[in-house]
C-alpha cells in the first residue's frame, strides 16, 4: 500500500479571481482544469512535478451548490489553503487501516471531469468524515490508471514544504501518522494548512 502526497487544494470563492491572485503572487498562470459534475466545483491546476500539483478549487456557477463542496468554498471571504489529497492504489485497504486507527471513513465516491482537450478523467476519492477533526484530515485519491494531472499540466512552481498547525498538535500528528500522512504539525491558535512554494517571483507562502 503506497501512500504519498498527491495534490494540495487552494480554494477560492471565484475561480477567475483566484487564478489571477495566484498568477500575480507566483508569476505562473494556472492551467484550465474542468468541472466536477454533482460536486458543485470547477478548478484550475498548476503542476509541481509529474506526481504532485496545486488545485485551485472554486464553486461552479452552473451547478446547484446545495450540499456540495462548492457551497463551502463559495462562502470563503478570500482564497486559502483548503485541504490536501494523498494518492493510493487501494482505497479499501487504506479504509481498513484508517478505521483500525479509530477514524471514521466515508465510502469511496466516483468522480470525473473532462480536460480542456476533451479527455475524460475518472477517479475515486475517499473522505475521512471524523467529527473530532473537522477540516483537519486529508482525503485519499485513486487515479485508477489515468494520466496524473501533474504530468499533463503546465507548471513553474515547486512545493518546498507543507504542514498543518493546530491547537493540539500532538494529537493531530498522531492521527496523521496512523493514517499514513507524512505531514508535520505545529502548535497554533487555530487549525490551518501552510504551503511554501518556490516560484519565479521567489518564495510564496499559502495559508
Amino acid at each position: 500500500m503506497n501512500i504519498q502526497m498527491d495534490h494540495i487544494l487552494w480554494a477560492a470563492p471565484d475561480l477567475d479571481k483566484g487564478c489571477a491572485i495566484f498568477a500575480d503572487l507566483t508569476g505562473v498562470a494556472p492551467a484550465p482544469g474542468g468541472t466536477h459534475p454533482g460536486f458543485g466545483t470547477r478548478n484550475a491546476l498548476s503542476s509541481f512535478s509529474k506526481a504532485t500539483y496545486l488545485e485551485i478549487l472554486a464553486p461552479d456557477p452552473l451547478q446547484d451548490l446545495e450540499g456540495t463542496w462548492g457551497k463551502d468554498v463559495a462562502a470563503l471571504q478570500q482564497p486559502c489553503m483548503y485541504s490536501f489529497a494523498l494518492s493510493c492504489d487501494d482505497l479499501e485497504a487504506v479504509a481498513k487501516r484508517v478505521q483500525a486507527a479509530g477514524i471514521k471513513v466515508a465510502p469511496p465516491v466516483a468522480m470525473s471531469r473532462s480536460r480542456p482537450d476533451g479527455t475524460l478523467l475518472e477517479w475515486r476519492i475517499m473522505r475521512l468524515n471524523d467529527p473530532r477533526w473537522p477540516g483537519r484530515l486529508p482525503f485519499f485519491i485513486d487515479w485508477q490508471g489515468a494520466a496524473h494531472p501533474g504530468s499533463t499540466t503546465t507548471g513553474g512552481t515547486t512545493l518546498e514544504d507543507i504542514y498543518a498547525v493546530d491547537p493540539d498538535p500532538n494529537a493531530l500528528a498522531a492521527v496523521y501518522q496512523a493514517i499514513g500522512a507524512d505531514l508535520p504539525v505545529y502548535g497554533g491558535v487555530t487549525h490551518g494548512f501552510v504551503a511554501r512554494l518556490q516560484t519565479p517571483k521567489g518564495t510564496v507562502v499559502l495559508t
